[in-house]
C-alpha cells in the first residue's frame, strides 16, 4: 500500500473501533450482536468490493412500471419514517458505510484486484472492531480474556 492510502484506512479502522467499543456497552446478549456486525462487515465489504453493474438497469425497469412505483414511495415513505425515528443508528451506519467507502476508493486507485480489495476491507473493519469490543471489555471488568 502507498502512504496515501494509509489515512482512509486508518479512518476505516477507527471509525470501527468506535463502533465495537459502543456495541460491547450493550447490556444485550453478545452472540447475535456481534455475529450480526461480523455479517453486516461482510456484506459492506462485498457491496464495496464487487458493485453490481446491472442495478441501476433493474431498477429503472422496476420504477418505469406503476405498480413498481407506487411501491417504491410507498417504501421510501416507510424508510424516511424509519432514518428520522433511529437517527442515531443511521447515522452510525451511514459513517461506516462513508468510511468503507472512502477506504475503498482509495484502494481502487492504485489499482489492486477486486479480491485484495474485499480483504484489506474486510481485515481492517473487523480488527477494529475485535479490538474496540476488546478493549471495552478489558476496561469495564479488568480481566485479559483470550479464549
Amino acid at each position: 500500500m502507498r502512504k496515501t492510502s494509509w489515512l482512509s484506512l486508518a479512518l476505516l479502522f477507527t471509525t470501527y473501533f468506535i463502533f465495537g467499543w459502543k456495541l460491547s456497552e450493550f447490556d444485550i446478549p453478545p452472540h447475535m450482536t456481534w455475529f450480526l456486525a461480523v455479517a453486516a462487515i461482510f456484506v459492506l465489504a462485498i457491496a464495496l468490493s464487487f458493485p453490481l453493474k446491472s442495478t441501476k438497469k433493474w431498477i429503472m425497469r422496476w420504477i418505469s412500471t406503476d405498480a413498481g412505483a407506487f411501491i417504491s414511495i410507498i417504501s421510501a415513505a416507510f424508510l424516511a419514517v424509519i432514518v428520522v425515528t433511529w437517527m442515531h443508528l443511521f447515522v452510525t451506519g451511514l459513517v461506516l458505510i462513508s468510511a468503507g467507502a472512502l477506504a475503498r476508493l482509495d484502494i481502487q486507485i492504485f489499482g489492486h484486484q477486486r479480491w485484495r480489495t474485499f480483504c484489506v476491507l474486510a481485515a481492517v473493519s473487523l480488527s477494529g472492531l475485535g479490538l474496540g469490543g476488546y478493549l471495552e471489555f478489558f476496561s469495564k471488568t479488568g480481566r485479559l480474556v483470550f479464549s
